[in-house]
């Protein structure tokens, strides 16, 4: 068995970077480490994000198999301007805003479909309520 200590970092493939590094900074608020000629690297809230660009990407199909989204918590104070936030910015909101699973959660769409959540809650609190 490998010991894991946690996640070092997430790649996400998008077809246009400059597009992609728009989003996630004024999105997210994600804050540039390193910039390559296909690839940025950003700290979001202490979670390292790749962007890697491809070029000729074909958008993923939802009956594929592999990542579905990845979620960042946030605190329930800060929630709901978040959620008006995406709202303004007209970013395609899948779900949500909703309670759900001992939290609030909002899931959204980045420029090229990557999914990806806002969540107040904990897996703790998540599990108790769906036992």
């Amino acid at each position: 068995m490998i010991k894991v200590q946690g996640i070092n970092h997430i790649t996400i493939k998008v077809s246009e970077l400059a597009r992609a590094v728009r989003f996630y900074q004024e999105i997210l608020g994600a804050k540039i480490v390193h910039k390559g000629n296909t690839d940025v690297y950003f700290d979001i809230g202490g979670v390292w994000i790749c962007l890697l660009e491809i070029k000729k990407a074909k958008p993923k199909q939802k009956d594929q198999t592999g990542v579905d989204h990845f979620a960042f918590s946030v605190s329930e104070k800060n929630f709901h301007k978040a959620a008006v936030y995406l709202e303004e910015k007209q970013v395609m909101i899948t779900r949500g805003p909703i309670e759900r699973g001992g939290g609030w959660t909002i899931s959204f769409l980045d420029p090229d479909g990557n999914e990806m959540e806002l969540y107040t809650g904990s897996l703790y609190e998540r599990m108790k309520k769906w036992k």
